[in-house]
């Protein structure tokens, strides 16, 4: 995980003075235009230029800003000094059963033995970006736990964050285990996987995300993906894209899912900008069946093609499916 602290020395040295601003983010100087409007948040690890210079990532602004690769900039935030910092809010705590990464955690990038390069090989095998997935703080477990029902060993590890920390996570086994996906019990930790998105923080550093089924699908189109867990959004998660600052939400159903990308919509389609996305004629013409298997490009290029929708369009898209269902 990246160490919050060095990252506040960072910005202080190179782009300071750095002052406390409102609901968890600093201001400071922008790299890019040199004028005193960025703002960085070091709990969602990312910043923006208020005149439109940048918005993603904190690591991303390193690298542009000195031109250097992914690694580097990594080492670059290592070598600071930690800067103990002043929150600007009060951070609540999510809940006081917060779960800690499983025994034998480590990040994906670290690690040479069978094990590790087999877990590297898995994911990138199916098409995903390493470095990304080290920063949003992906890894693998090579360690058993002698307790079973906590054992990962074998696992690629999901985490799930708000507000910088870790909050819950699942696991994928890349070892044939015949559980292919194991995760804490809400019994356990006080929560579950549909009492949060993979990669919440998109709906505070984007104006657009893209709402797909699974945290695969979400880590395809890297900074802007989040997950449900599931074919359709909980109560819980729909309040939160509600109460978060986010414009637009483009929803991406697997193939035959279209009806549930709809209803989704017509619970948001009054307070924010709404696509659904129809990944049927992918899967039709043997692409795949999900984003993750599509691929980003050709998802990217349906998503151009797909107007918005409004109360009528949406009622003639439901009108429409229900017809192609039952024929």
């Amino acid at each position: 995980m990246i160490n919050k602290e060095k990252v506040y020395a960072y910005f202080a040295k190179f782009h300071g003075p750095i002052t406390p601003s409102t609901n968890g983010w600093y201001d400071c100087t922008c790299p890019f235009c040199g004028k005193p409007k960025f703002a960085i948040n070091l709990e969602y690890m990312s910043g923006k230029c208020w005149k439109g210079c940048f918005s993603g990532y904190l690591v991303d602004v390193i690298q542009k800003y000195h031109g250097i690769g992914y690694f580097e900039a990594r080492e670059f935030i290592d070598a600071m000094e930690p800067t103990l910092f002043r929150a600007p809010y009060s951070v609540k705590v999510v809940n006081k059963h917060s779960k800690i990464l499983p025994h034998g955690y480590k990040p994906i990038l670290t690690g040479n033995n069978v094990l590790a390069n087999r877990a590297r090989n898995y994911l990138i095998g199916r098409g995903f970006d390493l470095n990304y997935l080290d920063m949003i703080g992906v890894g693998y477990c090579d360690e058993s736990d002698p307790d079973k029902s906590k054992n990962y060993f074998g696992y690629i590890i999901i985490p799930f964050k708000r507000r910088g920390a870790v909050v819950y996570f699942i696991g994928r086994s890349f070892i044939g285990d015949a559980q292919r996906y194991k995760n804490p019990g809400k019994a356990d930790i006080g929560v579950g996987k549909a009492d949060f998105f993979f990669n919440e923080e998109a709906l505070y550093s984007n104006h657009k995300v893209y709402a797909v089924e699974g945290w695969a699908c979400a880590a395809t189109l890297k900074k802007q993906g989040i997950s449900m867990q599931g074919s359709k959004i909980s109560v819980i998660q729909r309040n939160i894209i509600l109460h978060s600052p986010v414009n637009e939400v483009v929803f991406i159903p697997d193939a035959g899912y279209y009806n549930n990308g709809l209803e989704m919509a017509y619970e948001i389609i009054q307070y924010k900008k709404v696509k659904v996305l129809n990944l049927n004629q992918f899967q039709a013409d043997g692409l795949g069946k999900d984003v993750n298997e599509i691929g980003a490009e050709h998802i990217l290029k349906l998503e151009e093609d797909t107007p918005w929708l409004d109360m009528t369009t949406l009622f003639k898209e439901v009108i429409s499916a229900r017809s192609s269902d039952s024929h």
